[in-house]
């Protein structure tokens, strides 16, 4: 039973006003950590440290699942599936995806495929169709139809909901961050939404 997979999303770069956002408050436990030593900035945009929060907190409940592990040991090979950016923010969603990669690859558990999904790259082909070229040494060539199949796509989106307060004093931006994993035979092995709110004042805006 081989299968397995996650997704996700993501870095960030804001179009507008990201400056300075006194008052606003976070859920990410890390919000305040800041590896220059400085006081962390407070922004109502999705910053590293979401990211970073994010993606461990996605892997770490996979791994913890009961689909992590293959029988017999073997690594999961891993596609790369859509991971959409729904909020109004610039953001690339593979600062996002690159960072569960890294924590699922340290895990020794998954290896990721570029032959196929949405980070396909045209060297796996190429390198194939040299074992035709009379140019190169067949030794040192890819056999064609060498490329290993996927067991499991992971896949996401990155979600975001705006609530203004009744006075309309105070803003609240809740992003959620959804991941899952898809078997070859179309099973949803795995799920999760890592949700972090963000809160203050409704003259800071995000955009």
């Amino acid at each position: 039973m081989k299968k397995l997979m996650v997704v996700v999303i993501f870095s960030t770069i804001l179009t507008g006003c990201v400056t300075t956002q006194p008052g606003v408050s976070s859920s990410n436990p890390n919000a305040n950590n800041s590896k220059t030593g400085a006081p962390a900035m407070q922004s109502f945009g999705l910053q590293t440290v979401d990211f970073e929060y994010a993606a461990k907190q996605a892997v770490e409940e996979f791994l913890s699942s009961s689909f992590a592990t293959q029988p017999g040991g073997k690594r999961y090979v891993v596609s790369m599936g859509d991971v959409t950016n729904d909020t109004t923010l610039n953001i690339s969603t593979k600062n996002m995806t690159d960072r569960m990669k890294n924590l699922m690859k340290k895990s020794n558990k998954f290896i990721f495929t570029a032959a196929v999904g949405t980070e396909k790259t045209k060297f796996v082909g190429q390198s194939q169709q040299l074992n035709k070229s009379a140019q190169f040494d067949k030794s040192t060539t890819a056999a064609v139809g060498s490329a290993i199949a996927p067991d499991v796509e992971m896949s996401g989106e990155i979600r975001q909901r705006t609530n203004v307060s009744a006075d309309r004093k105070q803003q609240s931006l809740e992003y959620e961050f959804a991941f899952r994993v898809v078997s070859t035979n179309g099973l949803e092995l795995f799920d999760t939404i890592v949700p972090i709110d963000k809160q203050g004042s409704n003259q800071n805006f995000t955009w």
